[in-house]
């Protein structure tokens, strides 16, 4: 009790110096996802986002801003043949602004949820939920430093996995990766087990204010496990969801014999 005491003075006291300019921190992002992701938070709200994704999703927001992007991608992928036809080399991909990540978690501490944007079963989803449902048991004994900041390891079974989380509280923010929060410090590293690992490789403060998510209106509302199990259920039967449609994963017609879907290796909640 009194090692929580002290825990919540230090961020009293570490608040008045983050108090006017938001915080972004860098996660590095194991298993599927195996990209950079970012936290953009203020003492009210946040959004955990890929910068890549978001960039693109601003762009294809207007008119204007999605021919320019085209326009941008034609041109990198594009190859002037020597008797002057173009052609376009998908090895050149990665030299033009692609949108691999569709995750977005945007937490609100006004009204106490988060909602979540995401790609799932061949759609754009969104669900909400209360943040009231992760509770956490401080290891008092149990600290590391991270990017120069003393930490306390906090763990939670939260939606299938038991997380091992360090926070702190030299940053009185209650945020952290992903759907992670609520703890009297910044959270800067989780581990759900299966490769599922967020560790922060920078940190900082900004005057950005806190973004938004583009275009919400193409999301459609949902509820989670649902959306979970629907996913599964299309990965697991792809081919002849495809085959249905007319569309051959092989182009001579054999099966593709594509791997069965493990949530306990893809998923970052199982509990569906």
């Amino acid at each position: 009790m009194n090692r929580i005491i002290i825990i919540v003075a230090a961020s009293i006291v570490a608040l008045a110096a983050f108090a006017q300019q938001n915080v972004v921190v860098k996660y590095n992002v194991g298993n599927n996802y195996g990209k950079e992701m970012v936290l953009i938070a203020d003492p009210h709200k946040s959004l955990y986002f890929n910068t890549m994704s978001q960039y693109v999703d601003s762009c294809e927001s207007t008119p204007e801003g999605k021919a320019k992007l085209r326009e941008i991608q034609l041109k990198a992928w594009r190859v002037v043949q020597p008797d002057g036809t173009v052609t376009y080399d998908g090895r050149k991909l990665g030299l033009a602004p692609e949108k691999h990540i569709f995750l977005y978690v945007e937490k609100n501490a006004g009204n106490g949820q988060l909602t979540v944007y995401d790609y799932k079963a061949d759609g754009l989803f969104s669900y909400t939920e209360p943040f009231d449902e992760i509770e956490w048991e401080i290891v008092e004994d149990s600290v590391k430093t991270i990017l120069d900041h003393q930490c306390i390891m906090a763990v939670s079974a939260y939606h299938g996995r038991t997380w091992k989380v360090w926070f702190t509280p030299d940053i009185p923010l209650q945020d952290g990766p992903w759907k992670l929060r609520g703890l009297p410090g910044l959270i800067l590293q989780a581990d759900g087990g299966d490769g599922f690992v967020m560790e922060a490789s920078g940190l900082g403060v900004t005057s950005q204010p806190v973004p938004y998510v583009y275009s919400v209106d193409t999301y459609e509302k949902g509820e989670r496990k649902k959306i979970l199990a629907d996913h599964e259920y299309y990965e697991n039967n792809l081919e002849s969801i495809l085959a249905a449609q007319g569309i051959k994963l092989n182009a001579d017609g054999s099966p593709a014999d594509l791997p069965q879907f493990d949530r306990q290796k893809q998923s970052l909640e199982t509990d569906y």
